[in-house]
């Protein structure tokens, strides 16, 4: 019978000392344990920042679609095309916008220079 664990962790703690039948020490459980928590904050990383690139791309076909409907009021049948070429321009530019911050940084970083 299982019992109930506080976290993932635990669980997987449980399973290794199940699964090796003791042949296992605890130092080595840990190790697994911390390349398993190395592997999932890696892993969770990646996650967020496909998310922000999703959010990026959302906002720039988003601003496409309201220049559109600038330009020609709603979009309707005859207009499909120009909003098509509008979304498909907007996504050909891929230059990001380097942070205004990291800009300030250069440009001091060459008068110190």
């Amino acid at each position: 019978m299982m019992s109930m664990f506080k976290s993932r962790k635990d669980k997987l703690k449980s399973v290794l000392e199940y699964k090796f039948n003791g042949k296992l020490t605890d130092n080595d459980i840990n190790d697994i344990l911390i390349v398993f928590d190395t592997y999932q904050k890696d892993n969770l990383d990646t996650i967020e920042k496909l998310k922000r690139e999703k959010i990026y791309e959302t906002k720039r076909i988003s601003g496409a679609l309201k220049q559109t409907i600038n330009a020609h009021g709603p979009i309707t049948k005859q207009f499909i095309g120009s909003a098509t070429k509008r979304i498909y321009g907007s996504l050909l530019n891929n230059e990001k916008k380097e942070n205004l911050i990291i800009r300030l940084l250069k440009r001091l970083w060459k008068k110190q220079n």
